[in-house]
């Protein structure tokens, strides 16, 4: 029930953020819209009883049932045989999805309500007349929900938990402008073996930079003498590499470190502990930082999952 107003207003929610990070997303099917489209189908009977319980909290199963349905059309929209067995299979995986975007919601909901942190009716609506202006008048705008099978209302509600969702976001991530971050540079390797005799060079006297250029098959990096910059915790593609990098001082050179990328020897050049983030760089640690709250709160919380039980 959620669709359009995520296709429509996702760019004027981030604009109004004023952050380089995407917003916190209500639970969507990622179905669009088509002129002259029926509406999306709706269960013939609606389902008694809850879908989840969330700390003593329910999601209707009406609700999460109808949000199943559009998933189910989006997936046939897009040339899915939901009859099939990949067909069958691609729609349990949305109907899981539709289930943890409702539940993560609702945990989102629960905490604002504790931080007293709300969103009003005029604030809503300011936001939907932002929406009609972009359309271009009330009546096409009532037009691409009544396509989509939404009505005022659920349009309202949609806007609601998305503005909610956000203002949590920005209270998480809003202070976040300077972190640890380590320079460090690194060789990478085939094999455990060549790694060894690599680092027996660099001990002995060998330049770590010069070992780099001549040896390391990271191409990204190898001209540079295998310099990575600065980065923070959660931004590094190998994990392996980034916990090696913080448990040394500038200098220290570590053991061999395997990852999924093969060997590598790294060199911390540098630590600051409270260095600017900028750019993609503040992107990544604000979605950690998001993913980490929310795991915290999923940790914390008492959820029954009763759809398709």
């Amino acid at each position: 029930m959620r669709w359009v107003l995520v296709f429509l207003v996702g760019g004027l929610v981030l604009t109004a953020c004023g952050s380089n990070s995407a917003p916190i997303k209500a639970s969507v099917p990622t179905v669009t819209a088509k002129p002259g489209q029926p509406a999306a189908p709706q269960p013939t009977a609606v389902p008694q009883g809850p879908a989840a319980v969330v700390n003593g909290q329910e999601i209707p199963m009406a609700v999460y049932a109808r949000e199943v349905e559009l998933r189910k059309a989006g997936l046939t929209q897009r040339g899915v045989d939901v009859n099939t067995p990949q067909g069958q299979a691609q729609l349990a995986q949305e109907k899981q999805l539709a289930l943890d975007g409702m539940i993560d919601d609702m945990l989102i909901a629960q905490e604002a309500a504790k931080q007293g942190v709300a969103v009003s009716d005029a604030e809503v609506e300011a936001a939907l007349q932002e929406i009609v202006k972009q359309v271009g008048s009330q009546a096409a705008f009532e037009q691409l929900l009544q396509k989509s099978g939404q009505t005022l209302a659920d349009a309202r509600t949609l806007q609601h938990t998305q503005m909610l969702n956000n203002k949590m976001r920005d209270r998480v991530i809003g202070t976040i402008q300077a972190v640890e971050q380590i320079h460090a540079r690194h060789i990478l390797v085939d094999s455990q073996a060549t790694a060894q005799a690599l680092l027996a060079q660099i001990q002995a006297g060998a330049d770590f930079g010069q070992v780099a250029q001549q040896s390391s098959r990271d191409t990204l990096t190898k001209a540079n003498g295998g310099d990575l910059g600065w980065f923070a915790r959660g931004t590094l593609v190998s994990k392996e590499l980034e916990d090696a990098a913080f448990a040394l001082q500038p200098g220290q050179i570590s053991s061999v470190v395997q990852s999924a990328f093969g060997y590598h020897l790294v060199q911390v050049l540098e630590r600051d502990p409270a260095r600017k983030l900028e750019g993609e760089q503040l992107l990544k640690v604000q979605q950690q930082a998001m993913e980490n709250w929310l795991n915290g709160l999923r940790a914390q919380a008492k959820v029954q999952r009763l759809a398709g039980q």
